[in-house]
């Protein structure tokens, strides 16, 4: 009996029977950690999509995006459109691509713009000091030639000019392109994404 036992052990049988179990067990693994990526990578995208949505209706509600915020902080699509080729079709993986191209290329015109206003205003206010410390310097100038007369000195108040508020040249792009984005969040896109991710 114990001779059988170890012969079946030894047999090319058992070590197939092994190799089979250990091949079947990496397989489950791979699939098991394949299906766990996907799942909490739809997870990531589906918070990306909401988030961008949300600051591009902050902009349609209030006119301006805030520079402190990006609309694409992470682009988790480019990483994971992989998972999702069996899952959706040409049409709904286009529309999330193109939200997050969307995303960041307003996301690159708003940094410009940024830039562009933090250059303007420093400008502007080296600007404003040199204006304040030429009409200081010649109210002192005026101030001492009158007291040198005997002159009684004239209170002399600067004009202050307020700027005039134009609409800026970037608004209209910015308006084009926001406006034009048809969003994807309540769509059977995000729908199919929770699905996959696991969400109600």
């Amino acid at each position: 009996m114990i001779d059988q036992i170890i012969l079946f052990f030894n047999s090319n049988f058992f070590v197939g029977l092994i190799t089979l179990f250990v091949g079947g067990f990496a397989i489950y693994l791979y699939f098991r950690k394949n299906s766990d990526t996907k799942q909490n990578a739809a997870k990531i995208i589906l918070q990306e999509i909401r988030r961008a949505e949300d600051i591009i209706n902050d902009y349609k509600e209030h006119g301006q995006y805030r520079f402190t915020k990006k609309i694409i902080a992470t682009n988790s699509w480019a990483k994971n459109i992989h998972h999702f080729v069996g899952d959706l079709d040409q049409d709904e993986l286009d529309k999330i691509s193109n939200l997050y191209s969307t995303g960041e290329y307003l996301d690159s015109i708003i940094t410009k713009v940024s830039d562009t206003m933090f250059e303007t205003n420093v400008k502007s206010f080296e600007e404003n000091i040199k204006k304040v410390s030429n009409i200081v310097s010649d109210n002192q100038n005026t101030y001492s030639g009158q007291l040198q007369s005997g002159q009684q000195p004239i209170n002399i108040k600067p004009v202050v000019k307020l700027p005039i508020v134009m609409e800026t040249p970037w608004k209209k792009l910015l308006d084009e392109i926001t406006y034009k984005y048809e969003p994807i969040y309540h769509s059977t896109i995000a729908a199919k994404l929770k699905k996959i991710a696991k969400l109600k």
